[in-house]
């Protein structure tokens, strides 16, 4: 029996954590379906492994979040392959939205390339699901400060730091459609509908022709990975690039939210232009999906509707403002906790001091 080994790659911020615990939760669905989410190399509930042991090999630094395992990348996917030859299903599912990431590493993408050509038993199918690349940016700035990044401003992050795969879209998936082709490739819009009644669900399900039954199914209420309060991203971003305490960052933020609220303040994202060359990519990178992808032109069409936008240059500078004073104050509690203990230390000497002459008889 031949086998397909699904690769959900993500992208980013478009509910790969909730479909990971979804499949992590319901085995028994998977399995009355021919299909199993593979066990090897799944740490919290994905299959980080496969992603971080090519970028370890390839010499990446960034964004590795401390993965330093000794295995080659052959090594691991070579125990994802042999589960899958294994299993008594004819289809295994792993799920690691780092995979995204992988036209930005060339030399990672060649070293895949050999992996899948040693198991020529195995067929490879793609699944990757797209935001509208607007309100994927946006999200994905938030979550960059959520997960304590030294980030610029939102306009430096996206035009200068950020990689690209986050708003160029045909990048992004060009290594995938290069090794196994076009017809391998499943492309699933995600939206606000997404989120809604287990939408998201749903729709995964709906690639393997799989019904969602309303009983025997394990479903959790809360949000995986909720969003940082939007209010408060940029309070926390500043005082994370001053390598201000994580209690000083929360409590500040906190209080600002507080204060945001009282005063009513609604929009804190003002939008203008100077994201030519960004769009222009993102345009660039869906007409090439359009070519490559004609049966999911509709999904594609719905994509160009939302480019991205930068903030206004007012916008900027108030926030560069903010983030000197904000700077400043965290340096000056620094240095008063410093005073602070420097006097209490002295008090206590001289409080002993005290107390040894009064014991002393007269």
């Amino acid at each position: 029996m031949r086998k397909t080994l699904y690769l959900h790659i993500g992208h980013f911020k478009t509910g790969t954590t909730a479909i990971q615990q979804f499949l992590h939760l319901n085995p028994r669905l998977l399995k009355r379906n021919d299909l199993a989410y593979a066990e090897t190399k799944r740490e919290y509930f994905k299959h980080s492994d496969l992603a971080f042991s090519l970028y370890q090999a390839a010499g990446v630094q960034e964004l590795m979040h401390g993965y330093a395992k000794q295995e080659t990348p052959e090594q691991v996917w070579a125990a994802v392959f042999d589960e899958l030859r294994r299993s008594r299903q004819s289809g295994m599912i792993v799920s690691t939205e780092e995979l995204i990431r992988l036209a930005c590493f060339p030399q990672a993408v060649e070293t895949l390339k050999q992996i899948v050509a040693a198991a020529p038993d195995v067929d490879i199918k793609v699944i990757a699901y797209l935001r509208a690349p607007e309100s994927h940016l946006r999200s994905w700035y938030n979550q960059l400060v959520k997960m304590g990044c030294k980030t610029p401003s939102y306009n430096a992050a996206i035009s200068q730091k950020i990689e690209p795969v986050h708003y160029d879209y045909g990048l992004a998936l060009r290594p995938w459609i290069s090794m196994f082709g076009a017809e391998a490739i499943s492309l699933r819009p995600y939206n606000n509908e997404s989120r809604k009644d287990y939408a998201l669900f749903d729709d995964f399900l709906s690639i393997f022709g799989i019904k969602r039954p309303n009983r025997g199914v394990s479903l959790f209420s809360e949000d995986p990975n909720p969003r940082m309060a939007e209010e408060g991203v940029e309070v926390a971003r500043i005082l994370q690039n001053v390598n201000a305490a994580r209690w000083v960052v929360k409590s500040t933020q906190d209080r600002f939210i507080t204060f945001s609220k009282g005063e009513q303040v609604e929009d804190l994202y003002g939008k203008g232009d100077g994201f030519d060359q960004v769009r222009g990519r993102t345009l660039a990178g869906l007409d090439q999906l359009a070519l490559e992808l004609p049966e999911f032109s509709e999904t594609l069409a719905q994509l160009r509707a939302d480019l991205p936008e930068p903030n206004e240059k007012a916008s900027e500078d108030g926030w560069l403002l903010a983030g000197f004073l904000l700077a400043e104050l965290n340096t000056l509690r620094k240095s008063i906790n410093k005073q602070n203990f420097a006097f209490e230390k002295r008090f206590e000497v001289l409080e002993a001091q005290l107390a040894s002459k009064k014991s002393k008889p007269s």
